[in-house]
């Protein structure tokens, strides 16, 4: 086992073994429910298999996609505008809630915005900003779409069409299986519309790879217990690298690093990691890489040079989770992974994940 520098914020009394780290993980409702991620991500499926044709056909004929979100939900945004693009033949792009709502001169182009579709992702359906953003929709002339857990939901009332996972809805305050779960919604609803669209792009096989994936959910126990085992070892700092899709899951990793344990951690492009960070690497830190496809052996490297400088190292690559499926469609699987590191180094710490500092499960902004 690896054994990286002990952080000095660490408690006396946290777990100091992979056994105890993950025995006081298994006992947290953030652990419980993202373990249920591949029943979330199989009734995702079966939504975005399910949805109406007018968002199939509004999707397919779209001359740009707007996706949308705060928080985790941006970071949904990010991998599902990318899927849709590389995988689907979809013009789609991500951007946050408040991007929109304060700059949307900076988003929208000047074209039919009835052919600019907003889809608006929120795990509650609650979000000030989620609601904000589809009344701008309105203004503006754009068809909106929700994508949330909670079919009762305010954003649901709102919205144009609604996409709803109740089996990915979760009590925790951060997000583990909703965030599988609508990420896999999107891609797969990308699918359907790309097989209309997208010349030149095996968008059937992508489809097939997503519905693979809970299927693949009893294959991580290996990968989980090697989070585990480094998240025993409190790692100073932890750097997450991943390019394309993979960004916006190395960003949600950090996010539940920063909410659940406090942790400094920063997501890179792989080869932008050289380009002046590169510079954190010591003992005691470590670097996790998503990687895959034809960029994977040049952003392998950079790993390689981060551990001649000292850091621990962990490739999630094609030897990863999923590995007989497509780079971008096994990403849930990579994320339930990063999940347990995220949730192993807050216990380690001797913090509580259930009870992030300063946070509630739904972001509410009282009008001034």
């Amino acid at each position: 086992m690896t054994v990286l520098h002990t952080a000095a914020r660490a408690s006396e009394s946290a777990p100091t073994t992979a056994a105890a780290v993950r025995a006081a993980v298994g006992a947290t409702t953030a652990w419980r429910e993202a373990s249920t991620g591949g029943q979330a991500i199989a009734a995702a499926l079966r939504v975005a298999e399910g949805a109406p044709t007018q968002i199939i056909d509004g999707l397919a004929g779209a001359s740009q996609i707007v996706i949308s979100g705060a928080g985790s939900s941006y970071y949904i945004a990010q991998v599902a505008a990318v899927a849709l693009r590389a995988r689907c033949g979809l013009p789609a792009v991500a951007a946050p809630l408040s991007e929109v709502l304060l700059r949307p001169e900076g988003l929208f182009d000047h074209g039919d915005p009835t052919r600019q579709p907003v889809v608006v992702v929120s795990r509650s359906g609650s979000t000030t900003e989620a609601l904000g953003v589809i009344g701008l929709a309105h203004r503006r002339g754009h068809h909106a779409i929700a994508v949330t857990c909670r079919p009762q939901s305010p954003m649901a009332d709102l919205a144009d069409d609604t996409l709803a996972v109740p089996e990915a809805d979760e009590a925790a305050i951060v997000m583990t299986r909703s965030f599988a779960a609508q990420t896999a919604l999107l891609m797969r609803l990308g699918a359907r519309a790309g097989t209309r669209t997208a010349e030149g792009r095996d968008v059937a096989r992508f489809a097939d790879h997503l519905d693979a994936v809970p299927a693949r959910w009893a294959s991580l126990e290996p990968y989980l217990e090697r989070a585990f085992e480094l998240a025993v070892a409190a790692p100073s700092r932890v750097v997450i690298l991943g390019g394309g899709a993979a960004y916006g899951m190395a960003n949600e990793a950090v996010l539940k690093l920063t909410e659940t344990s406090q942790v400094p951690a920063a997501a890179f492009h792989p080869l932008e990691f050289r380009h002046g960070p590169i510079s954190v690497c010591e003992p005691g830190m470590l670097v996790v890489a998503i990687l895959g496809g034809a960029a994977e052996a040049a952003e392998r490297r950079v790993v390689e040079e981060s551990a001649a400088l000292g850091a621990t190292t962990w490739v999630l690559g094609p030897e990863g989770p999923g590995a007989d499926l497509d780079e971008i469609a096994r990403l849930p699987l990579v994320l339930h992974v990063l999940q347990a590191l995220a949730l192993g180094v807050a216990v380690r710490r001797g913090l509580d994940p259930d009870a992030p500092r300063h946070l509630e499960q739904v972001v509410v902004i009282e009008d001034e």
